[in-house]
């Protein structure tokens, strides 16, 4: 999705896109292009996402919708928007009319087969990774910003649309079998985009979305956790007690399924 006044290359950012889905035998997406002369562009907007979801929730089988927009991001109010411009006069509450319709039980159940994954390439993207849950089905934000980069700005061959795609194609050359997006997150984040740090959300569920890289359009969601890393250096007192000893070993034990602890280096 992107706007017909948009002044960020975001066109460019689509044909990114594009050839991201052929490295992954996906079929094209179909662009939804917000018309300046459109006066109630925020329903055209609604009514195309919730149509698209509701196509794909209405299928037994499994199935991913992938969602990528570039363009102009900011906020109003605390909510993430997307803007047609830089000056933000038309805008379109993307907390309320993307996210909130396939993170909440209103739209999708906790039964659904439907997994959702969102690449959002704008400013302020990072602000829609707000409040995960977590339930059986997936949903998924890959963001170009974060809290202390906020602005996505670089060139047009060098944005995090254009990143997505050239590791997943080069994922494709080195004979990867799939692709797991959480293991692409983690890979980008080493190679910060122009000094802007990514954000990455599992909003729902505890599993990264993997697409297979052979044609198999399959979408498997089970057998790899999502692998976003906090990698930290941890020094303990010399003076640490017993019981504080058994705090960390119970609070270590009571991670979520979707965390552990382990330890790459020890240094004595």
């Amino acid at each position: 999705m992107r706007w017909e006044k948009d002044d960020t290359n975001a066109a460019r950012d689509t044909e990114h896109f594009q050839r991201l889905l052929k490295a992954l035998d996906v079929a094209p997406a179909e662009e939804l292009v917000i018309q300046s002369d459109d006066p109630v562009y925020s329903i055209t907007f609604s009514t195309a996402w919730l149509n698209l979801v509701g196509k794909a929730a209405a299928k037994p089988e499994r199935n991913l919708v992938i969602f990528h927009y570039a363009g102009h991001g900011t906020t109003r109010a605390g909510s993430f928007v997307f803007a047609e411009t830089s000056a933000g006069t038309r805008v379109i509450n993307a907390d309320r009319s993307l996210i909130q319709p396939v993170t909440g039980s209103d739209y999708l159940s906790d039964s659904n087969n439907t997994d959702v994954l969102i690449i959002l390439d704008c400013c302020c993207a990072h602000i829609a990774t707000r409040a995960p849950a977590i339930q059986r089905r997936t949903v998924e934000i890959l963001a170009a910003t974060s809290c202390d980069t906020p602005n996505a700005r670089c060139g047009p061959e060098n944005t995090f649309s254009a990143k997505l795609a050239n590791e997943i194609a080069t994922r494709r050359r080195q004979g990867h079998k799939r692709v797991d997006f959480a293991d692409v997150f983690q890979s980008l984040k080493g190679q910060r985009v122009n000094k802007v740090w990514p954000t990455y959300a599992m909003m729902v569920g505890m599993f990264s979305v993997g697409l297979a890289l052979n044609g198999n359009p399959t979408v498997d969601i089970a057998p790899m956790p999502a692998d976003y890393r906090a990698i930290l250096s941890v020094n303990i007192s010399k003076d640490i007690t017993p019981d504080e000893l058994v705090d960390l070993s119970r609070w270590i034990r009571q991670l979520p399924p979707f965390a552990s602890v382990f330890i790459e280096t020890l240094l004595i």
